[in-house]
């Protein structure tokens, strides 16, 4: 299924490698202006330039999601780079700590959910203004906002945190034409999903790496999720795994 993102600016964070590097690689493939970001600066670079060698425009910046203080002036920056802001893709996101509640640091448990939930709530934040109108916010969630995992207590919490500040945001920005959606991507073959089997600390790390999905098919799905095709989805979390959505997005 095409889609055309002509004219629209993405931001996604997280585009260095995996999940994020798939997603703003897709969105650029479909027209779309993308913002790839990461920690530091020139973590993206050679995703902004495989989107531009394609043919696409992109830019790389740096946005450390944890960086609560910076986030407005970085997103204003990138304002005044690209004239507009319409999709907002939260990739970024850690799995870490990995513990029994009884050993979790609190320090760490803080951290993760700046990470996972505190920062992306400050980047919608300050791209809210930019938004109205027409902006798409696409949240990468995961069955674990559902349901409880063994050891994996901050992840968890943090992604159910999420999914209710995204139905949060699509109840406020309704009435602006700001669409906010949550996204499962399933299990992919990520650099996150190695630190899982890593682990060994619940059944999500038995499951073999032959057995992950490539990052292609996810990020298909975020496409077609910014273009609001998939708008009746907005204030929920769809999963890619979802029949009925596979059919939809053409997947």
């Amino acid at each position: 299924m095409t889609v055309d993102l002509s004219s629209k600016v993405a931001l996604v964070t997280g585009a260095r490698t995996g999940l994020g590097a798939a997603i703003a690689q897709t969105l650029g493939a479909a027209g779309a202006t993308v913002v790839a970001s990461g920690r530091r600066a020139g973590d993206c670079a050679a995703i902004a330039d495989a989107i531009a060698g394609a043919g696409g425009k992109a830019l790389e910046v740096a946005l450390d999601v944890a960086d609560l203080a910076a986030i407005p002036g970085r997103i204003a920056a990138l304002i005044e780079r690209t004239g507009r802001l319409d999709i907002v893709v939260n990739n970024a996101g850690v799995i870490e700590p990995m513990a029994p509640i009884g050993s979790i640091d609190p320090s760490a448990f803080d951290a993760a959910l700046r990470t996972n939930v505190s920062g992306p709530a400050a980047i919608v934040g300050a791209a809210w203004p930019h938004l109205e109108g027409g902006g798409r916010i696409i949240n990468i969630l995961s069955g674990a906002a559902l349901g409880p995992l063994q050891g994996w207590a901050a992840y968890c919490a943090g992604k159910a945190a999420l999914l209710m500040f995204t139905r949060a945001a699509d109840l406020e920005g309704k009435e602006r034409n700001i669409r906010s959606i949550g996204f499962a991507p399933g299990l992919v073959d990520t650099d996150m999903q190695a630190k899982i089997r890593a682990a060994h600390i619940n059944q999500i790390s038995d499951i073999p790496q032959s057995k992950l999905a490539s990052a292609e098919i996810p990020a298909r799905a975020v496409a077609w999720l910014a273009s609001g095709a998939g708008d009746d989805y907005a204030g929920t979390m769809v999963d890619v795994r979802n029949e009925e959505f596979r059919a939809r997005a053409g997947l």
